[in-house]
Parts: C-alpha cells; sequence; structure tokens
C-alpha cells in the first residue's frame, strides 16, 4: 500500500514540477553500446558532423525532457535513427552516408522538445496560478483576523464605520487577485510564445530551454501575477478612499448602516453597490495593469486649483 501510495505521489509531483532527469546524460555511443570511437559511428560523424551533433544535442535534451514518456520516446526514436545510420553508412560507398532518415528524426524530435517546453510553461503558469488562487482567501482571512483582533492589543476597539472600510478593502483586493487570473488567462494563447526562438539564433536554436527550470520560473510568474494584482487594488483603494484620485467617485455608504436598528433595503441595495464598486476597481487593476498605473500616477498629480507637489 505505501509502495503504491509513493507512487501516486510521485506520479503527481512528476506531472506538476516535471520528471527528474539524470545528473548525467547518456551520451549517444553509450546509449548504442558502443564506445565512443567506435568505426561506424566514427565515420558517420566524420561524414555528417552536424546532423550527428544536432541529433546528440536533442539526445541529451531528450532525457531532461519535462514529460518521461516524451524523453523516452525521444530518445528511442533518435537512437534507432542513428544505429540505421551506422548500419547504412558501413554498407554504402564512402561519401554516401544514409542520413535521410537521422535528419527527419531529427526534426521530429526538435518539434517534440519544443511541445514539451511549451507544455512545462503552460503548466508552471498554471500551477502558479493556482497557488496565488489558493492563497488569496488566507491572506483575506488573515487581514480580516488582523482587522479585528490587532486594535484589542493596543486596548482599542474598530467601530462600524472601520469594519466597512475594512471589508471594502478586501473586497477590492480579492478583486484584483481574480483580475490578475484572468488577465493571464486571456493573454495567453500559445505557451510556446514566452519561449519563443529569437530571430538569428545559431544551430541549437531548436534546442528548447531546459523545461524542468523552465516550469519552474513559471510557476514564479503565475504567482508574481496575483501579487502584483493584489498591490495595485490595494493601492486603488487607498487613492480613491483617501481622495487623492478624484477621478472615481464611491458609492456612499448606507446612512442607516451603524444606527441600532436592521439596515433598511435602501441600506442593503447601497451596501451591494459598494461592493460591486470595489470589486470592479480591484478587478480591473488585476486585469489592466496599465490602466491601474496611469490612474497611480493620476493620483499624484496635484489636482486642479490645489497646490502643487513638492
Amino acid at each position: 500500500m505505501s509502495e503504491r501510495r509513493a507512487g501516486r505521489t510521485g506520479a503527481i509531483t512528476a506531472w506538476l514540477f516535471g520528471a527528474v532527469g539524470p545528473a548525467e546524460p547518456r551520451t549517444m555511443a553509450e546509449a548504442l553500446g558502443l564506445a565512443d570511437e567506435a568505426p561506424g559511428l566514427q565515420r558517420l560523424r566524420d561524414a555528417e558532423p552536424q546532423r550527428l551533433a544536432r541529433v546528440e544535442r536533442l539526445h541529451t535534451a531528450a532525457q531532461r525532457a519535462f514529460e518521461r514518456r516524451t524523453g523516452e520516446a525521444v530518445c528511442r526514436a533518435l537512437e534507432a535513427a542513428v544505429r540505421t545510420a551506422v548500419r547504412e553508412t558501413a554498407a554504402a560507398p564512402a561519401g554516401r552516408p544514409g542520413t535521410d532518415r537521422i535528419e527527419a528524426e531529427a526534426d521530429a524530435a526538435a518539434q517534440r522538445l519544443a511541445a514539451d517546453a511549451a507544455l512545462a510553461a503552460g503548466r508552471g503558469l498554471n500551477t502558479g496560478l493556482a497557488f496565488g488562487i489558493l492563497l488569496s482567501p488566507v491572506v483575506l482571512v488573515l487581514a480580516l483576523l488582523a482587522g479585528t483582533f490587532l486594535p484589542r492589543l493596543f486596548h482599542g476597539a474598530i467601530g462600524c464605520p472601520e469594519e466597512l472600510v475594512l471589508m471594502d478593502s478586501l473586497v477590492c483586493f480579492a478583486g484584483g487577485a481574480m483580475g490578475a487570473v484572468f488577465s493571464v488567462i486571456i493573454r495567453l494563447r500559445d505557451a510556446y510564445q514566452l519561449i519563443g526562438p529569437a530571430p538569428g539564433r545559431t544551430a541549437s536554436a531548436d534546442i528548447p530551454a531546459d523545461p524542468v527550470q523552465l516550469a519552474r520560473m513559471m510557476r514564479q510568474e503565475g504567482w508574481y501575477r496575483v501579487v502584483v494584482g493584489w498591490f495595485l487594488a490595494t493601492s486603488l483603494f487607498l487613492l480613491i478612499s483617501g481622495g487623492i484620485l478624484t477621478l472615481l467617485t464611491p458609492p456612499a455608504a448606507p446612512a442607516d448602516m451603524c444606527g441600532p436598528g436592521p439596515l433598511s433595503p435602501a441600506g442593503h441595495q447601497a451596501l451591494i453597490k459598494a461592493w460591486f464598486f470595489w470589486g470592479s476597481v480591484g478587478f480591473l487593476a488585476g486585469l489592466n495593469e496599465r490602466w491601474a498605473y496611469g490612474l497611480v500616477s493620476r493620483g499624484g498629480e496635484p489636482r486642479p486649483g490645489g497646490p502643487a507637489a513638492g
């Protein structure tokens, strides 16, 4: 039972974080069971040095693929192609090596490894976003507890108006996280756009970056985008609530919010309107960083007729 559980845990870990490749990848000669200077392999290397060097680079990259089955399949295909080429080269006339299959398998391997790297980038980004989404309610609860219990440590108490401001800020905060996630989702057309080869690269242009490291980087990028949404939404909330940014006017608080009696239907409507307003502000802040940065920069500008900033 424990072995089965360990195997299931290992499969989940490999799915999320990628397969663990060998510390020292095998060379093509080792995979074929040949010496590095075997006559047939040396003859192929002398006849087609660039093609064989490309195949060896792809073979090394395949051993560090994000998905183990992809790496194993690519390695098997390349090894079979080189084995056939060595055999055909030995039987072919001088200067006529049989390398057509090597070229075809190298092209196919490059495409599969590129797709594997794109999969690593997309899965890493989605994992980071999911982590940010799960972290958001934890941060919200901690902020709510801090706003409720910290004043008591200083022999104070939070009143009804302060509670309303706190709830509005948390609604805006949550909207920023949702906007950031939605922004990434609608912009992500193809994960390989994030790692596409730049023009003018060298002969190793078809060798993608290490997919495991790429997935780790994209996981960090995913939760970082959620954090950026938090801070942008909070910044706009502070600017608008403090009256520094007058471009947007928050709805007025219900007049009977803090009264002794129950909240009236009009008060409920005003409260819901305020929550939608702050949620929308936070969502737009996370959705469109340029819009949020523009509003923040406007918040620092002097008002018409007001004193200029020093």
